[in-house]
């Protein structure tokens, strides 16, 4: 499969419109913004759909290659180990390119009307658009540093919405909260990726998920306190992603983050960047199954866990985002 060169643009127009509306939104009427902000999604939504369908109905055979169609070199630590940015095409990268600007898109067009009037509405959308990019970054990253460079880019767009009322010292608090607990739990994962490319040589999930690689042999037989290596690895990498999609015990910041609009609850909290750590899990998903799968029960436990203490919580929650049945409607 060819002719995949345009992606790039599926990524880089959220970053324009960022840049353009950051820098001259105030020059302009707020829905002004609001309409290039949209029109942008809307072109990344189209390309998206248009990549989707090249991959899924327009290949020549039955099993779906990876294809990587933009690949540039950032740092070389080694001949072997080094960062580069680019975008991996697979089945659930294209998936999930669709899923993020389909939402996304919705949330743009919902938020020209919900955020009509507000205070920094220009700003809103800035905020929207970057976090679109970072993302869209993430869901087709080759490697994963890049996928924990657009993790920290996410983790700062997730403050930046949920602190939008600023002048609010529950916003502010909620916020930082969101940013604070989710930054514990990327150390984890960063320590956890510091560890694998150590052993393994590599960054890049081609290589990591290659059936039949060899390059877990220096690993293999390393342990620690009677734990595998690898074990360690691929369970600190699981921290960074329960920190992200709010699982036990890192779900304390996201009731907390409700303080944000609304269209910033749906956008972050219901859609895209709590799916990013169960995107993360699925991406690892045969080292996970082949090599540590001690590791992948104790995710099914987490995740159980997550949904039924949620669900208990929920029996009892009467204030559900800024409406609550013992006072008056607030926004």
């Amino acid at each position: 499969m060819t002719g995949f060169s345009y992606t790039l643009l599926i990524t880089l127009i959220p970053l324009l419109v960022f840049i353009v509306t950051g820098l001259f939104g105030m020059k302009w009427k707020p829905i002004v913004s609001g309409l290039i902000g949209t029109v942008g999604l809307a072109a990344s939504f189209i390309l998206s759909l248009l990549t989707a369908y090249q991959y899924f109905f327009k290949s020549t055979t039955d099993v779906f290659h990876s294809v990587i169609p933009f690949d540039w070199l950032w740092l070389t630590f080694s001949d072997s180990l080094q960062i580069k940015m680019g975008i991996l095409l697979d089945p659930i990268s294209v998936m999930m390119l669709v899923v993020v600007t389909t939402v996304s898109l919705m949330v743009h067009i919902y938020s020209l009307g919900y955020m009509k009037g507000e205070k920094g509405f220009e700003r809103f959308y800035a905020f929207l658009s970057l976090f679109t990019f970072s993302m869209l970054g993430l869901v087709v990253a080759t490697n994963i540093f890049q996928m924990f460079v657009f993790y920290e880019l996410v983790g700062a767009c997730s403050f930046l919405l949920i602190g939008f009322y600023y002048q609010k010292p529950s916003a502010v608090a909620a916020a930082k909260k969101a940013f604070i607990v989710t930054r514990f739990a990327d150390l984890g994962f960063l320590i956890g990726i510091l560890i694998l490319s150590f052993y393994t040589g590599t960054f890049d999930f081609d290589k990591l998920t290659e059936p039949g690689s060899d390059i877990f042999n220096n690993i293999a037989g390393l342990s620690f306190i009677g734990i595998s290596a690898l074990s360690w690895a691929m369970g600190l990498i699981f921290v960074g992603a329960a920190g992200k999609s709010a699982m036990f015990p890192f779900h304390i910041w996201l009731p907390d983050a409700m303080e944000g609009p609304t269209p910033v609850s749906a956008l972050i909290h219901a859609a895209t960047m709590v799916v990013a750590g169960v995107f993360t899990v699925a991406r690892l998903f045969p080292v996970y199954h082949f090599y540590t799968p001690d590791v992948l029960i104790l995710i099914g436990y987490v995740g159980g866990f997550t949904s039924f203490f949620a669900a208990v919580i929920a029996m009892t929650q009467y204030d559900i985002k800024g409406f609550s049945l013992t006072q008056p409607c607030r926004r």
